[in-house]
């Protein structure tokens, strides 16, 4: 009896340390809006979440997705936003960030973005969003392209974003 009581307690304790360390959230939007190894660590952590996330997308039959200079610099900016405390933590000026992309490449079909902060490897931060439904909905989506963005903030709490899209190929009429 002892023994259950002290594990349900370490259990909690455990429970309130990894929500203390990390926090995630997600947001989509559909319709029409205006390698080899398993461990990776290059030190561009940007490129290590690209990396765990195709590596995710793949073991469940998916393509990979392409990352996006434009996308990245619209999830970096906003990480930065939420870093400095311009913004809190969340999906404030999505929209407008969808915006800003379809202006600059064109109709999007579907757009979604993860957001997150902590002190979290690329591996740890992709694997939080594979083990909540909304995150893994949005990685396991129908999108070709993603940006990345990550900023440091007080403390050194690193902030990161995901944007997704999916961006038809151009279609030319050919006759």
């Amino acid at each position: 009896m002892l023994n259950q009581h002290f594990f349900k307690i370490l259990f909690f304790s455990a429970a309130v340390i990894v929500a203390s360390q990390a926090s995630a959230c997600s947001k989509s939007v559909s319709g029409n809006t205006s390698s080899a190894s398993s461990v990776r660590n290059s030190g561009d952590e940007e490129q290590d979440i690209l990396f765990y996330v195709n590596k995710f997308r793949k073991s469940k039959g998916l393509a990979p997705l392409s990352l996006n200079e434009t996308l990245s610099l619209e999830a970096r900016s906003h990480s930065k936003s939420m870093a400095n405390g311009r913004t809190g933590f969340g999906h404030d000026g999505f929209e407008q960030r969808i915006d800003d992309i379809s202006k600059k490449l064109g109709r999007v079909s579907a757009a979604a973005e993860n957001v997150a902060y902590g002190n979290l490897s690329a591996e740890a931060v992709v694997d939080g969003w594979i083990k909540s439904p909304g995150h893994r909905k949005n990685m396991l989506g129908n999108f070709n392209l993603i940006g990345i963005g990550t900023a440091k903030g007080k403390g050194n709490i690193v902030y990161f974003t995901q944007i997704f899209i999916n961006k038809p190929a151009d279609r030319t009429a050919s006759k």
